[in-house]
């Protein structure tokens, strides 16, 4: 299994324990997917960009956002 399978099984498996954790009944699938999937994009959105930003700036290309 390659480390990034590795990874995205790890998250889902935090996932399903803090699901577990908050509402006190055994994820549905769905509800997994649901959040796993939230949780790369708020992971991007605020974790990504400044640090694309600050690659950018290193190398000198133009920085657009």
């Amino acid at each position: 299994m390659t480390m990034t399978k590795q990874r995205q099984r790890y998250l889902r498996a935090r996932v399903a324990l803090a699901l577990y954790s908050e509402y006190g009944h055994v994820p549905k699938e769905a509800e997994i997917d649901h959040v796993y999937h939230l949780t790369r994009v708020l992971y991007t959105a605020v974790l990504g960009t400044p640090y694309l930003r600050r690659q950018h700036k290193k190398s000198g290309q133009l920085v657009l956002f």
